[in-house]
């Protein structure tokens, strides 16, 4: 439970990664700038603490990690068509990633089936293919409105995950970073939720 949630949080902290770096080219709104800056410098954190536990697990390695999956596992999980971050992919390989290093080596625990990662991943949170094509040909205004929509849906994503391996999960570290994790994720929420009531989105 534990290595699958670090093995699945890696690629999607990737995945907000390259929504913010979408933002200087596509709005000039200060506000959005701002906060680019906040989740690159906390997501690239995290993924930095993720990628030592993976180590020290002695599963395998985070470049491996970072290639297994892009950073929504969603259409992967429910056959959407899955594509590398905001790019497409090979899912052949990634599938077969997936099935390696899965193993009960320490107490970060073993890996889970589809059922358990559909779990902790629940289908909602997902960003799919259109999603993403539509966020990046998207400018000014709808950026705006559309990158707050879909970010606050992948911050609810990570929140779902972070509570799942709360509850089921047994190592302390996974725990504290879950609980970090969920107080940067819902206080970035309640932000752009009161930016899309004052933007009219």
């Amino acid at each position: 439970m534990d290595i699958m949630f670090v093995r699945m949080m890696i690629p999607h902290h990737e995945g907000a990664i390259q929504m913010a770096e979408l933002i200087p080219e596509r709005t000039d709104r200060e506000e959005l700038l701002d906060l680019r800056t906040e989740i690159i410098e906390e997501q690239e954190a995290e993924i930095d603490l993720m990628c030592e536990l993976i180590d020290d697990a002695g599963v395998a390695g985070c470049d491996e990690v970072g290639s297994m999956m892009p950073h929504e596992m969603g259409e992967m999980m429910y056959g959407d068509g899955m594509g590398d971050g905001m790019h497409d992919g090979d899912d052949d390989e990634m599938h077969d990633d997936m099935d390696d290093g899965m193993h009960d080596d320490d107490e970060m625990g073993d890996g889970m089936g589809p059922d358990e990662m559909e779990e902790m991943m629940p289908r909602e949170h997902m960003m799919t293919h259109d999603d993403r094509r539509e966020l990046r040909r998207a400018e000014n205004e709808e950026f705006d409105c559309l990158f707050a929509e879909h970010m606050i849906r992948h911050h609810e994503g990570a929140v779902a995950m972070s509570e799942h391996v709360l509850d089921e999960g047994e190592s302390e570290r996974v725990a504290d970073l879950a609980d970090d994790i969920i107080d940067a994720q819902q206080e970035e929420i309640e932000l752009m939720d009161e930016w899309q009531d004052d933007w009219g989105c």
